[in-house]
Parts: structure tokens; C-alpha cells; sequence
């Protein structure tokens, strides 16, 4: 029996346009239950979690699903706890965009300049590679690496950017669309396959016992994902009061462009990108001899997906809104 309440933890508040409308959009409550989004570092109403507290909580129980948790599946399971599964990936590729100084025009012009990033694995390491297959000598900038919630630091950065303190920075979806209003540069960077933001992670225990909630679980997420493509004008009343509040963002244009590009980073079928789980495990696991002997795909069970989808329901969806 699906209970009346799923709980779901964000690793980072830049997961949070895809959850708040997955719980405001009201496709749960066909499945019977209403979801409870919280992330960290945005208090509402429970208690302010840090990075380091999330396997915990959903191995405690405090949560059902987890969206995100990169790098401790591997290490639990190098340790001989196979507790934690990832179910599914709503997005395969990095969307961070790089903003810079107005006279900067291409990334080749950052060397020697003073770049701030975020010091996560898949941030920091999937930029520097982005920014080399531009033809860009990474020994020759000055990274700055911030530790912390990326959500939090997109305005700081943006503002270090404007006010001349770095030459460029990485943000997130819509503070590009800020910059350049701004009057900065929005580099263009090349697709980087890579696991990221809104993994669906959980407790194998919690799943084994109980697979009816997982299916629908993810049959409510595939419809949220689908809400998400096709029905933007809700979608953006959704992050207009729900998300904007907690992020800072201002205007309709920054909301419509974050719907817009959102909408084109998700997968209709939540399958990963077997490339971007070879990129989240080279760049976290595969070079540290303590880990690598667990393989890339240990962590991952994609058959209650592979359920849904062989069931015609995704396929279904698509044709109804083409029809």
C-alpha cells in the first residue's frame, strides 16, 4: 500500500524546480500519496540539513527517496554495504553555464584569469573538461574553488562576476539569463554527458519491501517530467511562487527561461546516459584504489523503470499530448 505521504530530500536547491513541481503539479494524487519536497540548506519548517547529513537521513529513514548523493553509494558499497540504489536520472547532461567579464568573448581568453567554480567533483572537473575541448590551457587559470550548496552561491557568484572581484564563474539556469541582462558574457559551452542533480537515490531495504511504492514513485515522477515539458504556463505559476521566493529569482523572463532550458534537459524516459555514469564515476570513484573495485553500474537498478516503460506508460503519455 502506497502511503498517504513520500518524503524526498534535495541534495542541492537547484534541484528544486523539477520537485516543486513534481509536488504542486498534483500528479501524485493519482498514485494516492502527496509528496513532501526539502532540500538542503532551505529551511521550511524542518530542520537546515547539510551535505554530510543526507545518507544518513535516508538510511534512517527520515526519507524515502533522495534526489542526488554522487559519490557515497560507491563508498558504502566498498565498505560492503549495498544499501543504496539509484533508480533513475532525470537529466544527462551537465547544465551549469559559464558567465565572465563583458570583454571576455571565448573561453580561451580565461587563461590567466581568476575563475570561481564549485569544488564538487562533477562541477569542478566536468567545466575544466568542458573548457579544454574548447582549446583552453586549464594550468594556466587561477581556479577559485567554493565548497557549499551551488543554489547558494549562483547569486554571490554572479556578483562577484559583475563587480570585477573574478573574471568568470559557473551558475545555474536562469543566472545566465541575469548575466547577460547585466550586461556580462555567457560562454558557450559544449554538452558534457555526466550524472548530476536529480537522481533519484534510495535504501534497498526500503525498496525490497516495498516495490508498489517505488513503481508508483516513478510513475508519478515520469508524469511530473511530462508535466514539466508540456505544460509550461503551469509549470511556471509553480516556480513563480514555490521556487522564486527561495532562490531570489526575479521577473517572469528569468522563470520562463529556467522552464524553458529545464524542459529541454529532461528525460522523458529517465534512463542514465551509460557515458554520464562512466563521467560521475571516473570523475568520483575510478581514480581512488579505496573504491574502483566497485564497478560503475553496482549502484544502479534501472528494472522498475524498464517495467513502466515496457508497459507502453511513457510512450502513452507522449502520444496523448501529439495526438
Amino acid at each position: 500500500m502506497t502511503p498517504d505521504r513520500i518524503r524526498l530530500l534535495c541534495s542541492d536547491p537547484s534541484h528544486l524546480p523539477l520537485h516543486l513541481t513534481f509536488q504542486d503539479s498534483g500528479v501524485t494524487e493519482k498514485y494516492g500519496f502527496k509528496l513532501q519536497v526539502d532540500s538542503i540548506a532551505i529551511c521550511r519548517g524542518g530542520p537546515p540539513y547539510s551535505l554530510s547529513d543526507r545518507a544518513a537521513c535516508l538510511l534512517a529513514g527520515n526519507y524515502e527517496f533522495l534526489s542526488g548523493l554522487h559519490h557515497e553509494p560507491y563508498v558504502y558499497r566498498a565498505k560492503g554495504d549495498k544499501r543504496f540504489v539509484y533508480l533513475a536520472q532525470t537529466q544527462n547532461y551537465w547544465d551549469d553555464r559559464l558567465i565572465a567579464r563583458p570583454e571576455i568573448k571565448t573561453a580561451k581568453q580565461l587563461e590567466g584569469k581568476k575563475v570561481l567554480t564549485n569544488a564538487a567533483p562533477c562541477v569542478a572537473g566536468n567545466f575544466a573538461g568542458a573548457i579544454r575541448q574548447l582549446g583552453v590551457d586549464t594550468d594556466k587559470i587561477d581556479f577559485i574553488y567554493l565548497r557549499g550548496s551551488q543554489g547558494e552561491m549562483n547569486p554571490l557568484n554572479l556578483e562577484k562576476v559583475y563587480r570585477g572581484e573574478v573574471d568568470a564563474a559557473t551558475v545555474d539556469i536562469p543566472f545566465d539569463l541575469r548575466a547577460q541582462n547585466l550586461g556580462l558574457s555567457v560562454l558557450q559551452l559544449p554538452a558534457i554527458p555526466v550524472i548530476h542533480n536529480t537522481t533519484i537515490c534510495a535504501n534497498m531495504d526500503f525498496v525490497s519491501r516495498n516495490e508498489e511504492v517505488v513503481v508508483s514513485f516513478l510513475k508519478a515522477l515520469i508524469e511530473a517530467i511530462h508535466f514539466f515539458k508540456t505544460k509550461p504556463e503551469k509549470v511556471c505559476e509553480i516556480l513563480s511562487s514555490e521556487l522564486a521566493p527561495l532562490i531570489g529569482l526575479k521577473g517572469n523572463d528569468e522563470i520562463e527561461h529556467l522552464q524553458r532550458e529545464w524542459s529541454k534537459l529532461l528525460c522523458s524516459k529517465p534512463y542514465p546516459h551509460p557515458l554520464a555514469v562512466w563521467n560521475v564515476y571516473n570523475l568520483d570513484v575510478g581514480n581512488d584504489p579505496q573504491l574502483n573495485s566497485v564497478g560503475p553500474l553496482e549502484v544502479w537498478d534501472t528494472h522498475y523503470l524498464r517495467v513502466i516503460d515496457d508497459s507502453g506508460f511513457i510512450d502513452a503519455l507522449y502520444k496523448q499530448e501529439s495526438a
